[in-house]
């Protein structure tokens, strides 16, 4: 069961760790196939960063870079995910100018807009993996990724969980680069109004008594909620997913927020499809967030391996493309990896960034089920459909 108190304790011993034994604990710790390995030492910085990245060719794609002088991000909300691109920022004096939104239907629908208008304003997606490879992907507003990756180490097998090409979650593997791994609980529970003894089991939310309870991330588009249901289609079957639809009948929204709002003041006290980020946001106003607990189970329909909202495009025709280029490097390098890991509470699939939530870190014994790839997206994409005749 998730303690928040506990994740800003592994934050913290996260980033001391970083000068004493840690770093024996990752130089000793395997590498299997789809594992994040134990907590590694950070970084001291600007300068160590650069002398990792040190190459001719590097040295001079970060002049030219400065000269550009910014970098235009499309990416999601959240204030963790934007201190850690302020890093960046600081790091090279390089602007970091960004924009957020909910990508399927926001974000990509805008840069459609653009394009048709001739308008090339951007330069990095950092978004969820089906806002890449099935959004801004089919239209055509991606160039490769794996030329622009230059800097020394960054591609190195060895530093990565299920080695570098694990990350890619496009049929190709060209141009959509997940480098977020985690383990998240698909329901969440407000304790304070529905306690254990009421629910404990995913079935139970089949039971109409909880009609009028359930809150939910609007699964009729790609969304958190669809990916739920996806899993629960893979997990169950579609008879099992349209008799949930049609007893609990979901309350739904878009706003990633006001479901977090609904499930913390009680409104809805199910929440399905929630990003835990968000909730952090509260926890950091000061609100008890003790009785909000995921919904733990067994069954497999319970939980899902998430690229969060961790996968890096790189746009065609940038305004700032050798910014671009160098921002992409720093955010797969170590130091990159490991800002983005500590500010955002995302585990990274980098396996010398450290493990900021220890809770939700994939059991290398086990194979997963990743919902969220191009190969796998038939799912959710069937659910998203059943969605949309289920719920009016």
């Amino acid at each position: 069961m998730t303690n928040f108190s506990r994740r800003s304790f592994l934050r913290l011993a996260a980033a001391c760790a970083s000068v004493g034994l840690a770093a024996c604990a990752r130089a000793s710790a395997p590498s299997p196939g789809g594992s994040v390995a134990a907590t590694s030492p950070r970084p001291a910085g600007a300068a160590s960063s650069a002398a990792t990245l040190a190459s001719p060719a590097w040295d001079q794609t970060v002049a030219q870079a400065k000269q550009e002088g910014q970098v235009a991000i499309m990416t999601a909300p959240g204030d963790g995910i934007r201190l850690a691109f302020m890093e960046f920022q600081k790091t090279y004096g390089i602007q970091v100018n960004i924009v957020t939104g909910a990508g399927t239907s926001d974000l990509v629908p805008r840069v459609k807009a653009e394009r048709q208008a001739g308008q090339y304003l951007w330069d990095v997606a950092v978004s969820a993996p089906v806002v890449v490879h099935s959004g801004f992907k089919p239209l055509g507003a991606l160039d490769p990724l794996r030329p622009a990756l230059i800097a020394p180490g960054v591609t190195d097998d060895a530093k990565w969980a299920r080695g570098f090409d694990g990350g890619w979650v496009d049929r190709d593997k060209t141009s959509a680069y997940s480098f977020v791994h985690y383990l998240t609980w698909n329901v969440w529970v407000n304790r304070g109004l529905v306690p254990a003894a009421q629910l404990n089991k995913l079935e139970q939310l089949w039971q109409p008594e909880w009609k009028g309870k359930i809150a939910m991330q609007d699964p009729r588009s790609p969304s958190a909620g669809s990916g739920v249901l996806g899993i629960w289609l893979y997990n169950k079957d579609e008879a099992k997913l349209r008799s949930f639809l049609q007893t609990a009948q979901p309350t739904l929204t878009q706003n990633g927020r006001q479901l977090a709002d609904w499930l913390v003041k009680g409104q809805y006290p199910i929440s399905i499809g929630l990003n835990p980020a968000t909730i952090e946001d509260f926890s950091k106003a000061g609100v008890d967030l003790k009785p909000i607990q995921p919904l733990t189970d067994e069954d497999p329909a319970a939980i899902k391996v998430s690229d969060g909202t961790g996968t890096i495009g790189l746009f065609n025709r940038a305004p700032h493309p050798n910014a671009a280029k160098v921002f992409v490097n720093w955010l797969l390098s170590q130091q990159g990896q490991t800002v983005y890991a500590q500010q955002s509470g995302y585990n990274v699939r980098r396996l010398d960034a450290p493990v900021v939530d220890a809770d939700k870190a994939l059991d290398p014994s086990k194979e997963y089920f990743d919902p969220q790839t191009e190969a796998n997206n038939s799912y959710e994409t069937r659910a998203i459909a059943i969605a949309k005749e289920e719920l009016k």
